[in-house]
């Protein structure tokens, strides 16, 4: 969610943005004294962050209630009302097994040589791949 652009991820996509940007700095900048700093980009995994749908009921309501009336007809209802069945819906292409990412941290803590980064996960890397080697339309239509 870092590297490349997803709907209705701005926040959290710049948060994993800034953590990677930061990763590589530290990875350059601490390798002269020998310390080692490995990034992990996973792909989905169902880790629950998405919230459970009591909770979106909740911020669903408190949203449409406080929501500026010009903003509302902006957005529209049909977009801030399918925000959640869209990310309640997202953990059912997530796996469940977090092996891989468990997998990938074990390597990166005591590997004499870690890779800078990893990628664990199905698909993980192709999204990136697909966003920097072709073109926006392609990426932005897939």
């Amino acid at each position: 969610a870092g590297g490349i652009p997803l709907p209705r991820y701005a926040a959290y996509g710049a948060s994993k943005a800034a953590l990677a940007m930061f990763s590589g700095v530290m990875r350059q900048e601490l390798s002269k004294w020998g310390i080692k700093v490995a990034a992990i980009h996973p792909s989905g995994f169902r880790t629950g962050i998405q919230g459970t749908s009591d909770i979106w009921d909740k911020q669903e309501e408190e949203l449409m209630e406080n929501l500026p009336e010009d903003t509302r007809k902006a957005y529209g209802d049909e977009y801030l009302l399918g925000l959640k069945s869209y990310l309640l819906h997202m953990p059912m292409y997530c796996d469940a097994n977090l092996s891989p990412v468990l997998n990938a941290v074990l390597h990166a803590l005591l590997a004499k040589r870690p890779h800078g980064l990893y990628t664990p996960g199905k698909g993980a890397y192709m999204p990136l791949c697909i966003f920097c080697y072709f073109p926006l339309w392609f990426y932005d239509f897939f």
